[in-house]
């Protein structure tokens, strides 16, 4: 039992969460006996596997709080015939981009043909996507539903099944001074392929029935504007629901406070624009962050139908993790 694992004596004092929900997720995996599952891993490196693609300062709650158990998940996959699709969702900022870096480079070490791409590359084109988002009361120039491509995906996700080639869209929100803008296409044959989005797997609240304004909103209230728009999101979001359908597993990586996402957000685009010269800043920062708190309920983002959760504090710590018995299967 090496000193560094969930149950070491005393605990990895990098890991927060509790362990016998971590435990059940283990033996849904088809790891019943932890100490197993902890071997087959250090065997292939443990936390060493793949870590340079982790970003820096890295704890080790995420590697073995949601790294190495969402690999589990995908090995009870890689070897069967049919092609597999997971998703990854959670608010901008909490990590699940850079997450998808580091199971494409673990992958890669482990010679598993596995693909991570983002929903946020089959954004419309550059006049369909301004055409799109006019007259939205944040002035976002994307992100919300209804600025993709639901076609496309669908049509890539269907070739993928059926061929084996998946070809899909790059999108660099640098360009057009943040804009954002399709920039080619990437070529590839994965066997198994992951999705991450923000709204990724969100189901529709009834506008008629239900109020689409959560009272305990740490923000002001919705505006006329936003809440007539907020018809308009759910609308749009009934085109992604058949998207939604196709995933085998869907991981939630949610925030114990939903208000988190204003710092990640904010960390999110100075990074963008350290690395890229270009980023939404200022006015514009706050509606965008105004948008994710606003466009779409909070309860649905919040309850995500996914099969497996892991919930972040402010500080990106994974507090608890484990199965959604609601949803999974």
């Amino acid at each position: 039992m090496t000193t560094n694992s969930p149950w070491s004596n005393p605990i990895d004092p990098q890991i927060f969460y509790p362990i016998s929900p971590y435990n059940k997720l283990l033996n849904s995996l088809s790891w019943p006996d932890p100490n197993q599952w902890l071997n087959h891993w250090l065997i292939r490196g443990g936390v060493n596997l793949a870590y340079s693609a982790w970003p820096l300062g890295t704890k080790n709650d995420w590697i073995w709080g949601i790294g190495l158990p969402f690999l589990s998940d995908i090995e009870r996959f890689i070897y069967k015939k049919e092609r597999i699709l997971f998703g990854i969702s959670g608010l901008p900022g909490c990590g699940k981009t850079s997450f998808g870096k580091w199971l494409e480079a673990a992958a890669y070490e482990l010679d598993w043909p596995l693909k991570v791409i983002s929903m946020d590359d089959f954004y419309l084109d550059s006049e369909a996507l301004d055409k799109a988002m006019h007259g939205n009361p944040w002035k976002v120039p994307r992100a919300l539903p209804g600025s993709h491509s639901i076609e496309l995906l669908e049509e890539a996700i269907e070739n993928w099944k059926t061929t084996g080639n998946l070809k899909t869209p790059k999108f660099d929100k640098a360009l057009r001074n943040g804009l954002g803008d399709r920039c080619g296409w990437s070529n590839s044959t994965p066997k198994i392929l992951i999705i991450e989005g923000w709204f990724l797997g969100c189901g529709l609240t009834d506008a008629k029935n239900n109020s689409m304004e959560d009272k305990s909103m740490k923000t002001k209230p919705l505006s006329t504007k936003e809440r007539d728009y907020q018809v308009l999101v759910q609308s749009a979001l009934k085109d992604y629901q058949p998207i939604w359908r196709r995933f085998e597993r869907i991981w939630h990586i949610k925030a114990m406070d939903f208000i988190s996402t204003r710092q990640w957000k904010s960390q999110q685009e100075m990074n963008l624009q350290k690395e890229r010269g270009a980023s939404i800043k200022g006015e514009s920062l706050n509606l965008f962050i105004r948008m994710i708190e606003t466009a779409i309920p909070q309860g649905d983002l919040q309850s995500i139908k996914s099969n497996v959760i892991a919930k972040l504090n402010s500080s990106r710590q994974i507090r608890w993790v484990g199965e959604n018995k609601k949803y999974s299967n």
